[in-house]
């Protein structure tokens, strides 16, 4: 049998050479399609899942299992992270990497850097009323806020290369550590918003709280370090000390990170328009 790939000859139902299947043209009626089809749901569901299940029960070691070539059973960590990213982006109604253009020109920090004064030259130049150009920013924001969150990948894996420079590892173990923890950081955002910031508005009947948005913000920020010093324990084996001290600064750093993240999103919308 030929391989129709690179054209080894071969009596294995793979090619050996390049892994190709042997074809055979009845491959190509609908019962096959049907059954390829469901195979191919099936393989990457169960792959999906046990891929979600030990990034949140074993915190580090899907990180581990990659570095270390165990890779047939799990997800790859930019495809998994993709497929994450999709989901945020399809069932996340509230985004916390996203703001109202209302947040950016009300309240501090962001009007220490000119918001209001910004829209009040692109509203003069282009014509628009605060109201109109109040929904085009803010439908432009929920889109690009999700596109955008790759930008923490290589941010998180040069801040990992630079606390652990000395366990002299390649920076694709730092980015995957990195993919896996802002894969996870996204599942714990969408589980907040289900379990906890529905459920209580939902209850309550009011439309914003403020000692709601400090508590849950707190509580995000309890979950971001707690995870992080287990999966670095598990990931690098450094001392406990430093483990804990890096989770600290990982965790307390969190929500500054996302709001630089934000003033980069007014800044590509207001001067690029996207």
């Amino acid at each position: 049998m030929e391989c129709k790939t690179c054209g080894n000859s071969h009596p294995e139902k793979f090619c050996p050479s390049c892994g190709e299947k042997s074809f055979d043209p009845k491959q190509l009626s609908l019962k096959e399609f049907a059954e390829e089809l469901f195979e191919g749901f099936m393989h990457f569901d169960n792959k999906f899942f046990r891929t979600v299940k030990m990034l949140i029960t074993k915190p580090g070691q899907l990180s581990l299992e990659y570095t270390h070539g165990r890779r047939v059973y799990f997800m790859r960590p930019i495809q998994f992270f993709l497929v994450v990213n999709l989901l945020f982006f399809v069932l996340a109604f509230h985004n916390m990497y996203s703001l109202s253009l209302y947040n950016y020109i009300t309240f501090t920090p962001f009007t220490n850097y000119n918001t209001k004064q910004i829209i009040g030259g692109l509203l003069a130049e282009k014509h628009l009323t605060l109201a109109e150009y109040t929904q085009l920013f803010n439908e432009k924001i929920k889109v690009l806020s999700k596109e955008m969150i790759f930008l923490f990948i290589p941010l998180y894996g040069g801040i990992f290369a630079l606390f652990f420079f000395k366990k002299k590892q390649y920076f694709v173990e730092h980015l995957t550590f990195a993919t896996h923890f802002c894969a996870f950081i996204l599942l714990l955002a969408l589980a907040s918003f289900y379990f906890v910031t529905l459920p209580f508005y939902a209850i309550t009947r009011i439309s914003y709280s403020a000692d709601f948005d400090n508590i849950s913000s707190l509580l995000t920020t309890a979950c971001v370090g707690i995870y992080a010093a287990v999966a670095i324990n598990r990931f690098y084996k450094p001392h406990l000390i430093w483990s804990i001290v890096v989770a600290l600064l990982i965790a307390g750093s969190f929500f500054s990170f996302i709001q630089f993240y934000r003033m980069i999103l007014f800044f590509q919308i207001v001067r690029f328009g996207h």
